[in-house]
């Protein structure tokens, strides 16, 4: 049963700021960002991330992710590291999933297919061990 009072809020705010991070890495020259514009066939020149909006609108996701993260873990029977990895990792998965969907429809290409997804199993996978390891009751 969903418990909220056994959710740690830290944990959730950690784990936005580290997938608002991981991110900004993952789609920037220092990771994939380079694949990323080339398989989408823009110039990282003229990709401007989109204003303020768009910031919050990505911050409040992935705030939504991690608190729904959290309280999936809350659900059995012990909040440990693997716990909070295998949630994050099936998230992951689920949502790869589904997104492949729309890549299948789009036409789009494996790569970039790869690049998207590996984000949100990765992202997943970190808050997971953060609300893992600090949800521990």
């Amino acid at each position: 049963m969903v418990n909220l009072s056994e959710v740690n809020y830290w944990a959730v705010l950690i784990a936005t700021v580290i997938t608002m991070v991981l991110g900004f890495l993952w789609y920037s020259p220092v990771l994939f960002g380079n694949a990323w514009v080339k398989l989408r066939k823009v110039k990282m020149e003229d990709m401007s991330g989109g204003g303020a909006g768009t910031y919050v609108l990505t911050a409040l996701t992935a705030l939504i992710g991690a608190f729904l993260l959290a309280l999936l873990v809350t659900m059995g029977d012990e909040t440990t590291l693997v716990s909070g990895l295998t949630v994050g990792l099936l998230i992951g998965v689920s949502i790869s999933v589904k997104i492949g969907m729309n890549y299948l429809f789009e036409n789009a290409s494996f790569k970039l297919y790869l690049i998207t997804i590996g984000y949100h199993l990765v992202s997943y996978a970190a808050a997971g061990v953060i609300i893992g390891l600090m949800q521990q009751g």
